[in-house]
């Protein structure tokens, strides 16, 4: 696999490993399964009456029912619980969760007419909480230390343009396309909310485009993260664009649950990292502690330079919320909403519809889901972007500090250069040792100053023998290459 193959599956790879290690552990097993147990149950129940025709049918029918009620009840403990009392021990709040999961099971068992409401409620406020996941999904794969600095190796800051430019201008003349017939549908049906959602998402291509040709050249990692944001969220266009062509009824299918399942694994995957700090935390005293604060400042001469780790990135703002609920109230929270989601889900594979005392039906919630995500994806993207004007926090997040390597030489001269290696004209010996001076150039500056990696010139840090290290490992890597180049010769 090449560099960039590797970076990608290593990523995907990480978050189903880690999250599924976090998802099995003992101390949120019992949440995990709760979660599988309800869902997986009602749905077989409710296919099960569904599609069988017999005396046992109704009763089959009246337990999935009861399943649905007990899966709201669940998921309205779990929003509720978790984003107010999980950062406590179980010890206190474990009862009082489990009371008001039956007793929720109960009320909305004699009460059916507000589980549309329930049901409603959370559907939407899953797409609100999945589309800003997407952005952390985007920010965490190309802002990531490892696989980030993979990307964007070899790549000058002061290059001037998103990585994938040409394939997110392309997407966005596709989506151009996709608004323009919607606009025109509007237009003809005399819709209101559609042309409404046709005029954000025509906001949303103006803004992606303004980023790829103007924008992407002050700092080519935020807008890279923000250009590919756009990308994965602007799906919903398409599945809303489909609806529109073909006349159909909006719907969901197994796609949106699988999606939803994935952002499970993300959402505790993500906090892997943090678990294990504060597992690791808990064991040391303060005397310890003090002397981690101390080495979080390094002496080069007369000049002190900050060192900078990932969680001095993190410190905007709106990332106060998940750090106060905790690593549980996350999970349970997210799976909460799931779980509202998964319950208007079954209407389609089942054919009822508990919002048929609603005033809206299942067809028309799914509709509104849909252009209330083509539209939250646009106020997201201004909210972003004025934050990155407006926040030098958010900046430091939204921006993170890659090892880029700016050394290595353009890859249009790389090219050129292997093809005179090919042709005899030049040898790998004479090139590597300019690589190398090259590098240990680039390593004295680096370690001389604060450099300043990102295009907004704020201070990243000084990455202290990080080209050192490099310059060891490229000039041992040559001299292994070309020690048994010799051999051959000899041979």
């Amino acid at each position: 696999m090449s560099y960039v193959e590797k970076a990608f599956y290593q990523y995907i790879k990480n978050i189903f490993t880690s999250g599924f290690r976090i998802l099995f552990s003992k101390k949120y097993l019992f949440y995990t399964i709760a979660f599988f147990l309800i869902s997986v149950t009602s749905t077989v129940f409710y296919l099960i009456g569904a599609n069988i025709q017999s005396v046992s049918a109704e009763l089959l029918r009246e337990i999935s029912s009861i399943l649905i009620v007990v899966e709201l009840s669940f998921a309205v403990t779990y929003v509720f619980f978790g984003l107010l009392f999980a950062r406590y021990p179980l010890k206190y709040w474990g009862i009082p969760a489990f009371i008001a999961a039956a007793g929720g099971s109960a009320t909305i068992y004699f009460l059916p007419a507000i589980s549309p409401y329930i049901a409603a409620i959370g559907y939407l406020g899953w797409i609100l909480i999945s589309v800003f996941l997407t952005f952390s999904l985007s920010r965490n794969f190309w802002g990531n230390r490892m696989f980030g600095s993979v990307m964007f190796i070899g790549k000058r800051a002061d290059e001037g343009s998103v990585l994938f430019g040409s394939v997110v201008f392309i997407l966005s003349l596709v989506n151009l396309g996709m608004t323009g017939y919607l606009i025109f549908r509007s237009f003809n049906q005399f819709n209101l909310s559609l042309l409404i959602t046709a005029g954000f998402s025509l906001i949303a291509i103006i803004l992606v485009n303004i980023i790829i040709f103007k924008l992407g050249k002050k700092d080519d990692v935020f807008y890279t993260i923000l250009s590919f944001f756009y990308v994965i969220a602007s799906f919903t266009l398409w599945k809303l664009t489909y609806y529109t062509v073909t006349d159909s009824l909006p719907s969901d299918n197994v796609g949106s649950v699988l999606v939803a399942l994935f952002f499970i694994f993300y959402t505790v995957s993500n906090y892997a990292k943090k678990i294990k700090k504060i597992e690791a935390d808990s064991t040391k005293d303060e005397t310890v502690e003090q002397e981690e604060k101390e080495k979080k400042s390094i002496e080069i001469g007369d000049i002190e330079i900050e060192k900078i780790d990932e969680e001095g990135e993190e410190r905007w703002a709106l990332l106060n919320i998940p750090r106060s609920i905790g690593p549980l109230g996350i999970l349970m929270t997210v799976m909460g909403l799931i779980l509202s989601y998964h319950v208007t889900y079954l209407q389609f594979l089942s054919g009822d519809d508990i919002f048929s005392e609603f005033f809206l039906t299942k067809n028309e919630l799914v509709g509104i889901k849909d252009k209330f995500a083509v539209i939250l994806l646009t106020c997201l993207l201004i909210f972003f972007l004025l934050n990155y004007l407006w926040s030098e926090d958010f900046r430091r997040y939204g921006s993170p500090t890659l090892y880029r390597f700016e050394f290595l030489p353009p890859y249009e001269e790389l090219v050129e250069r292997i093809d005179r290696v090919r042709k005899g004209e030049d040898s790998w010996k004479q090139y590597a040792n300019t690589l190398i001076k090259q590098g240990v150039k680039a390593g004295a500056k680096s370690t001389a100053k604060k450099v300043f990696v990102d295009p907004s010139k704020k201070v990243a840090g000084t990455i202290t023998g990080a080209y050192t290290a490099s310059k060891k490992g490229v000039t041992k890597g040559f001299n292994k290459v070309f020690r048994r180049k010799d051999k051959k010769k000899k041979r």
